[in-house]
């Protein structure tokens, strides 16, 4: 009964708290402006429910070519903090991506924390690329890439681990959490000068994602996992400004050098002078640019990526 009390009241506190910074971010944030050209709905493990993911298409050359052949396709996990209802705020990236590398992309909605905590948006992942492999006269189920931010990166990089090897051709990973049980308060950005992320905040997410689960679960953080599952291309974009920036080049360059034998492709870019979420920032010129370079580094992996025969 105590126990039941306490979780109760712990669920309640982060609730409240969370339920404020969301209503913060309303109030000071657009809310994003999604476009795509289709809103899907991905059937769930859990009954009566499903996955809401948004689809951008390339411009068809050829119409009936286009119908004839599925193409490549990209899952992209947008940035939450696995709490932050921020769907549809990577619309620009994928947009660029349909039209610039040729692939449909999946913009897929996960469910948060408090409410939903671990591992319900590890479930979400996993469904929404079982609908893409299992529909292979809509997708090309031999050119699946994950794509993500934020913590959404932090999915995209779980996500190979939960399949067997050769599910997906690449993996790109912005400014991603991959150690949650790293304290917040030793983590440091590369360059001395970074303003330091709140701590607070920080612990607050994760509190409400993780609850009492370990975090040195691999499915929670990365940096635990085993590499060999990877693809053979992965690209990890970090900022110099970030407090994730280290961790995330520390599993970039054990993949690299885990998959040395099997010729892995591992590009890391650390963009100098940016934060978290430097891409997001559009009244920034510097960061502007350096979100170009980052997405035009993405859509060239994803080419080469797509141009590979297996």
């Amino acid at each position: 009964m105590a126990t039941t009390i306490f979780a109760f009241a712990r669920y309640l506190r982060l609730k409240v708290l969370v339920s404020f910074f969301r209503l913060a971010v309303k109030l000071l944030t657009p809310a994003p402006k999604a476009r795509p050209d289709r809103v899907l709905s991905i059937p769930s493990r859990d009954k009566r429910r499903s996955i809401k993911a948004h689809l951008y298409t390339p411009p068809a050359k050829d119409a009936g070519a286009q119908a004839r052949v599925p193409g490549p396709v990209l899952l992209n996990f947008y940035g939450s903090g696995f709490a932050l209802p921020l769907h549809g705020a990577d619309d620009g990236f994928c947009r660029l991506v349909a039209t610039k590398a040729g692939y449909a992309v999946l913009d897929v909605e996960y469910r948060l924390g408090p409410e939903w905590p671990f591992p319900a948006a590890i479930n979400d992942v996993e469904d929404a690329v079982r609908y893409v492999l299992d529909r292979p006269e809509e997708f090309n189920s031999s050119q699946v890439s994950l794509s993500g931010f934020s913590s959404g990166g932090t999915l995209a990089l779980i996500a190979p681990t939960l399949f067997p090897p050769g599910c997906f051709r690449s993996v790109i990973a912005f400014y991603p959490a991959t150690d949650l049980a790293a304290d917040p308060k030793l983590r440091k950005a590369p360059a001395p000068d970074a303003k330091p992320r709140s701590t607070f905040l920080t612990g607050i997410f994760r509190e409400a994602y993780i609850g009492d689960r370990n975090p040195r679960d691999p499915r929670i953080s990365p940096i635990f996992a085993d590499t060999s599952n990877y693809p053979a291309n992965m690209l990890v974009l970090t900022g110099d400004q970030d407090t994730s920036a280290l961790e995330a080049e520390d599993l970039a360059e054990r993949a690299k050098r885990e998959g040395q034998a099997s010729g892995r492709n591992v590009v890391i870019r650390r963009m100098k002078g940016c934060g978290h979420a430097f891409d997001k920032k559009s009244k920034v010129s510097a960061l502007v640019q350096a979100r170009d370079e980052a997405y035009g580094l993405a859509v060239d992996m994803l080419r080469t990526a797509a141009s590979h025969r297996i």
